[in-house]
């Protein structure tokens, strides 16, 4: 009996150094995983404005162009009405279709790297944002519509 008193009393004492054991990792383990949510972050926008056409890419852009005819030129620009931001910056422009309802970019997106100034500006599609006066440096979106339909441009604005 003596040996059966003893075996209980270590199956006893095992039991509760377990329970022991594993409630401490439990707590351990929640204490490792426990997750701080941070204070919500006001994010300014970089920049806003208005994307604008031209089918001559002479001077005179419109934001709602006359419609023109597949083959032929389509300019756009994009006038930087204000930014909060001052410094390189990069423009992403893509051309997209309206494919019922769902726009679908059409064609390769075009990378302009400027500087924003903080102030009113005017980005052109080419590599550097400015318009020489030479076409050739300003991208015609007119040469990937193959199609009728309704299409625009979207410049989105990154600081770099």
């Amino acid at each position: 009996m003596n040996n059966r008193k003893k075996s209980r009393k270590l199956l006893l004492i095992t039991t509760v150094l377990t329970i022991v054991a594993i409630a401490t990792t439990l707590v351990v383990f929640a204490a490792i995983s426990e997750t701080f949510n941070g204070n919500a972050v006001t994010v300014n926008d970089v920049a806003s404005g208005t994307v604008t056409y031209s089918t001559d890419g002479g001077s005179t852009y419109s934001a709602s162009p006359s419609a023109f005819n597949v083959g032929g030129s389509l300019y756009t620009r994009f006038e930087l009405s204000s930014s909060t931001y001052i410094g390189s910056a990069t423009v992403t422009w893509q051309l997209q279709e309206d494919d019922s309802g769902t726009w679908t970019n059409v064609g390769s997106s075009v990378y302009t790297t400027l500087t924003l100034t903080g102030s009113a500006q005017t980005i052109y599609a080419s590599d550097d944002g400015s318009s020489t006066g030479n076409l050739v440096s300003n991208q015609n979106w007119g040469l990937d519509i193959t199609s009728g339909g309704s299409y625009r441009v979207t410049a989105t604005v990154a600081s770099a």
